[in-house]
């Protein structure tokens, strides 16, 4: 009777792990230095995107698995006057145009997910991996920095799970809500060990990526 009853609770207690976001140490933020040469009337910008940056710098490393990463001892922010995009990372160095700073001055979220950028550092990959990099980046923009931004609207006639960025972003969102709240972390170990992230989906949910991508699809377009 008594192994019984301690089956029955044994059944009836949440897997709280899943659940509760893992968090890795935190790090402190490298020393964040400004480039505005290019562009002297942003540096008051550039200054606030660097305080901001530092600020940031060790909840995004919490949010993912930092634990056995050291980062470089600086990290520079530089304008420029001739850039298609509106911030790029390579190294130890965030790219952000001039021009579109000018136009969206309130854009400060681009420097999180460039920032990430910078924190992921991942090796070369054998598999595909260029959107989940993406998608990751902006989950950390637009679901922990930006949480309360509006949620871009998805073509599903069009859209996959590999779209990266806000797509991609909003769907891991949605499953590491529902299945397992390890799943961003997990996934950004795979990335760092230079490993297929796929089998991960199915581990952590129980379900392949597809499946889950359609399931994402029907409750969303109920909202949309």
């Amino acid at each position: 009777m008594l192994a019984l009853l301690l089956l029955q609770t044994q059944a009836q207690t949440p897997d709280l792990g899943k659940w509760i976001y893992p968090t890795s140490p935190a790090i402190a933020a490298p020393k964040v230095t400004v480039d505005a040469k290019a562009a002297p009337e942003l540096q008051e910008w550039g200054d606030k995107a660097a305080a901001l940056a530092t600020e940031w710098f060790p909840h995004v490393t919490q949010l993912l698995s930092t634990q056995s990463w050291k980062p470089a001892k600086t990290l520079r922010l530089v304008f420029r006057l001739k850039q298609d995009a509106p911030a790029w990372c390579s190294g130890n160095e965030i790219s952000i145009s001039a021009e579109w700073v000018r136009k969206h001055p309130d854009d400060f979220g681009m420097v999180i997910h460039e920032m990430t950028h910078f924190v992921q550092s991942y090796p070369r990959n054998k598999v595909d991996t260029g959107w989940l990099v993406e998608g990751i980046a902006d989950y950390i923009r637009w679901w922990r920095f930006e949480p309360e931004s509006p949620r871009s609207r998805i073509n599903f006639e069009k859209a996959t799970f590999r779209d990266a960025y806000r797509t991609t972003a909003y769907w891991l969102a949605w499953v590491s809500a529902k299945y397992n709240r390890g799943l961003v972390p997990a996934l950004d170990l795979n990335l760092r060990n230079a490993e297929d992230p796929i089998p991960t989906f199915a581990k952590l949910t129980g379900k392949e990526p597809q499946a889950l991508w359609e399931e994402f699809r029907v409750a969303i377009e109920k909202k949309q």
